[in-house]
């Protein structure tokens, strides 16, 4: 068995094996933003022992799934007194989350949707923006897993806001739209989340677009992130976990997500040799086999599109990833697996890691990508002070293909880590946790891009954050940075020094 069809099956198998709990009409909930800080908020619980559960790496997260976790830092916090930099951050999550906690409390659900959160940003932005070598996408330093969104050359403004709700117990809507306007498009108006979702038994299903993230690194996710434009796409998945029995007992409990979305029908605009309106599949199960481990497999594939239809007996290779040359492929896999080990005694801190291969050789990948990181979060006995260390890596063979010439891509922008092929990329982040809800953050990265060239471009990158709660309802969000380019453009002896700055308000309802 291949190990590309190892990672279906175990995913499948968890479905066909597991007992499908029917789950409360109550707990359809919308998701929440990868924007909401709501996310830093849980992981930092987390490392300090506040959290029993711990969050796996399929990412948006539900409104339901955050009121659960408030809940248990609740009971936590009787026995454990909660830090004063903390206390604030579990009272935002409880007045933002209280619809969710009263059902948790045996309330009635509220229906109807209303505006969440509004957020304005001004930001300037000073410094030319890349491509890669091998993919037709583009890099702007300083501003990666964004949505899709690039900052125009200078000052920039950007308004958005967040409306949800229940329509009723057994559906749930949602939209984000996005203004924006800078020197060079002017104004634009976008959709950066907008969808439907309902259930049916214990099964969640999602129709329109939404960001996701699959895995647990900072800097990016090997195989499917938030660095594009959110695909428009229909998305499958379990609303409680699935407890397994029988002879997959051993996995614990496990969630299965599937994703399913078609690409551009304007590829062949970025080359002559592509494949317009491929379409694009994404699987993904979680298991936690014990309490302070679990660990993903995941399987992501663009097949298809105009001229390359699949027939029967294509779907068999598909699933064994069997390569054919370029006249008669007719798809592009990655697949592999990622993990967090949390370590109580050690402090709280937890290890995390990505293995992906995308190419295959003997029914083996022959060509992997990782990363690897730590977090501690007691730099300091209070900690108020943490810090996060990560490394990730890519050969020559990521991201690109032989038939899907433009790259792994959608819209311009690489659909996994936005450091590209054959890269390599550091990162450490020291944060400082003030009281009133306020952080700190400092943070350096280095990505050496295009390894198997004759001259490689090197980013280096500072930059510092700050957010601090204003009002009970307003909070602002900061940020400057630089970032230095050796060879840019992959261009001898070129460099640029890129700057930008921005500052925020937020507001939620």
């Amino acid at each position: 068995m291949s190990w590309r069809k190892s990672v279906i099956t175990g995913a499948l198998l968890t479905v066909l094996s597991a007992s499908v709990q029917a789950s409360p009409a109550d707990w359809v909930s919308p998701n929440v933003p990868l924007s909401s800080p709501f996310y830093e908020y849980i992981e930092k619980f987390d490392g300090m022992g506040y959290l029993e559960s711990l969050p796996t790496g399929t990412k948006p997260y539900t409104r339901m799934q955050m009121a659960k976790w408030v809940e248990e830092i609740r009971t936590k916090s009787q026995e454990l007194p909660l830090p004063e930099y903390l206390a604030g951050s579990l009272k935002e999550m409880e007045r933002d989350l209280e619809p969710e906690l009263n059902v948790l409390a045996g309330e009635k659900a509220d229906t109807g949707v209303g505006l969440k959160e509004v957020r304005l940003q001004a930001a300037y932005y000073d410094g030319a923006a890349f491509g890669y070598k091998g993919t037709k996408a583009g890099y702007q330093p300083l501003n990666i897993n964004n949505n899709g969104y690039r900052y125009g050359e200078n000052g920039n403004f950007v308004a958005s806001a967040w409306l949800g709700g229940k329509l009723d117990n057994n559906l749930v809507a949602v939209v984000e739209p996005r203004f924006s306007y800078d020197e060079e498009q002017r104004g634009q108006a976008d959709i950066t989340s907008g969808y439907i979702k309902t259930r049916w038994n214990g099964t969640s299903i999602q129709i329109g677009k939404d960001p996701v993230f699959w895995g647990h690194g900072a800097t990016g996710s090997l195989l499917l992130g938030n660095n594009m434009e959110p695909l428009t796409s229909v998305k499958i998945s379990n609303l409680e976990p699935y407890k397994t029995r029988g002879f997959f007992r051993f996995l614990g409990e496990m969630n299965v997500t599937g994703l399913y979305s078609v690409l551009e029908d304007d590829r062949t605009d970025n080359t002559p040799h592509e494949v317009n309106s491929p379409s694009f599949f994404a699987l993904r199960s979680d298991f936690t086999p014990q309490k302070n481990f679990t660990f993903g497999l995941s399987f992501a594939s663009m097949l298809g599109g105009d001229g390359r239809a699949l027939a029967g007996g294509d779907y068999w290779d598909w699933l064994l990833g069997r390569n054919a040359d370029a006249a008669g492929d007719k798809w592009n896999n990655i697949a592999g697996l990622d993990f967090k080990w949390r370590l109580p005694k050690w402090g709280g801190v937890q290890l995390y890691g990505e293995l992906y291969g995308e190419d295959q050789a003997n029914y083996m990948p022959s060509r992997v990508a990782e990363r690897a990181g730590i977090v501690i979060p007691r730099l300091s006995r209070d900690g108020a002070w943490d810090m996060r260390i990560e490394y990730a890596h890519t050969t020559y063979a990521w991201y690109v293909h032989q038939l899907y010439t433009s790259g792994y891509i959608y819209k311009g922008n690489i659909i996994g880590d936005p450091m590209g092929t054959a890269a390599t990329q550091y990162y450490i982040a020291i944060n400082r946790y003030l009281d009133n809800n306020s952080q700190v953050s400092f943070n350096l990265g280095r990505t050496d891009m295009g390894e198997n060239q004759n001259v490689q471009q090197q980013v280096n990158s500072v930059w510092v954050g700050y957010k601090k709660q204003l009002e009970k309802t307003m909070f602002l969000d900061m940020a400057v940075g630089l970032a230095r380019l050796d060879n840019a453009g992959f261009v001898p002896g070129n460099k640029q020094t890129n700057h930008f700055a921005s500052a925020g308000l937020r507001w939620t309802y």
